[in-house]
């Protein structure tokens, strides 16, 4: 009888039997089919749970969307490209830029009706008047480039804090309106520059008040045109609300003895009080929109090509067309302003009151024709809306030399042409930095934005001076000039017509 062989697998014994069935065997599945209910429960809790996220989140997405005005964050996956395209910041942050651009223009016209007379009594001339109306643009472009850094620090990762300077023409005014108060009880000619000069600290808020409007990070591609002209509105009402306070308050404090609350001085005393006031709202109810915000995720234009090349030939001549049509447009405006007082004086025999009335009127007139262009974007391109503005303005400015040069130019006819070269310009005007933030690639949006506020600056103040000095360059000269200047930026801008192309939304 022979032995049993003994298996190689037994040399292990229990353990080398049970690694080989493993192998074999299936896994049992009695355990797993008892606590299937208990997964199958589990799941559809988790299901439960995760639509009732869902549903909180869209509900708190809605009511973020009721009472800012902007998308959040869940609005990503909700809304189309198109969506995005509508976009607008806060409500109550457009509407406290919207004010602080009337104020602002307020500031700035408040001395029209008076600065003549007041410069005159206090030693001056009238190109002097003229340099106080245009000094402070002259600031506001030098302090252009530390405002901009100011506002666009390194933590806020390419976002523009509106909040900082505006905060800083609140300052600015209050003190600038102060000192410009304070000169005749100092009797102190120059202390009327310096106060204009610190309103022109105030005034860097007119780049922001336009790229506010046109920020590709806060407005889409089909709101640009519609705010852009929207803060040409408040400018006009600026025009009108700023010369008539002026006017009024000299008409009502004329028979005043007082050095420091006069027929010059009321007019400033009465802006340096707003502008506190608007400064106590401006803390409370501003909501700036941080990178932290999850709105921010929605900065992806659907306008603009995300490559980064260097400028084209063409997007120099356009920029180079940008910074002149500013000029000219605001240069043609401010130089009107400026001269309407001594000029109606002369010819019309107004005095501060009257002149003031003059330019309030006109700006109140145009008023509702700016604001109906406000929806003109839904129609028609940028480019039209621009050829439409320049047209009519220079129509207007030929017109007025006509008369003027034959010596016959009734008030009612030189307030006409006035009136309809500013809501020419005007409106021309508008669409400027919108067309550069919808062809230029989002790096050299800044860029534009700087280009449109030095021409600005520049125009209002070399416009001013020349208004000032209207008399003594002639009025021919000076509307000759202004139809000059028209003229050869209208011919540029005709030969960019084919680029300015844009397709409506």
């Amino acid at each position: 009888m022979t032995p049993p062989v003994e298996n190689g697998n037994q040399k292990d014994g229990m353990f080398g039997i049970s690694r080989r069935r493993s192998r074999i065997e299936p896994p049992p599945t009695e355990f797993l089919n008892e606590l299937r209910p208990e997964i199958e429960s589990i799941k559809e809790e988790n299901e439960s749970n995760n639509f009732i996220k869902q549903k909180n989140e869209y509900l708190i997405s809605s009511n973020e969307l009721d009472n800012s005005g902007a998308p959040s964050f869940t609005d990503v996956s909700t809304h189309s490209k198109n969506d995005n395209a509508n976009m607008i910041p806060p409500k109550r942050s457009i509407a406290l830029i919207l004010v602080n651009s009337i104020m602002s223009d307020m500031s700035f016209g408040v001395a029209l009706p008076t600065s003549p007379s007041y410069t005159q009594k206090l030693g001056g001339t009238d190109a002097f008047s003229g340099l106080v109306v245009g000094i402070p643009t002259l600031i506001s472009l030098l302090l252009l480039y530390p405002m901009l850094k100011f506002a666009t620090p390194k933590s806020a990762k390419g976002y523009t804090l509106y909040y900082r300077p505006m905060l800083v023409s609140v300052f600015a005014h209050s003190v600038g309106h102060l000192m410009y108060c304070m000169a005749d009880q100092a009797n102190w000619l120059y202390l009327i520059l310096i106060g204009r000069m610190f309103n022109g600290i105030g005034f860097t808020m007119f780049l922001y008040h336009k790229k506010y409007a046109t920020d590709k990070l806060l407005v889409g591609h089909n709101r640009r045109t519609f705010l852009a002209t929207l803060n040409i509105l408040a400018q006009t009402l600026g025009f009108m609300a700023g010369p008539f306070l002026g006017g009024i308050l000299a008409k009502g404090t004329r028979k005043l003895d007082n050095r420091v609350f006069n027929q010059y001085t009321g007019g400033s005393w009465v802006m340096m009080y707003i502008w506190i006031l608007f400064g106590v709202f401006l803390v409370i109810f501003y909501k700036e929109v941080y990178p932290k915000d999850d709105r921010t995720v929605l900065e992806k234009p659907v306008d603009v090509d995300e490559n980064s090349g260097p400028l084209s030939l063409k997007h120099i001549y356009l920029l180079t067309f940008l910074g002149l049509a500013a000029f000219v447009s605001y240069f043609n405006i401010s130089g009107y302003q400026t001269s309407i007082p001594i000029y109606a004086s002369k010819l019309y025999n107004y005095n501060a009151y009257q002149s003031g009335n003059f330019i309030s009127l006109a700006a109140l007139v145009i008023s509702p024709f700016v604001f109906l262009s406000t929806f003109l974007s839904r129609w028609l391109e940028d480019r039209h809306i621009m050829l439409i503005g320049f047209t009519i303005g220079i129509i207007a400015l030929v017109l007025h030399l006509i008369l003027d040069a034959v010596h016959k130019i009734p008030v009612q006819a030189y307030f006409v042409f006035y009136s309809v070269m500013m809501y020419g310009f005007s409106i021309g005007s508008a669409p400027l930095v919108s067309l550069a933030s919808k062809q230029m690639q989002p790096k050299y949006h800044v860029l534009s934005s700087v280009l449109f506020q030095v021409g600005l600056s520049l125009s209002n103040t070399v416009g001013a001076i020349c208004g000032g000095a209207i008399y003594s360059i002639t009025t021919v000269g000076f509307i000759g000039l202004c139809i000059g200047l028209s003229v050869v930026s209208f011919i540029q801008f005709l030969t960019l017509w084919n680029s300015m192309k844009l397709k409506l939304n």
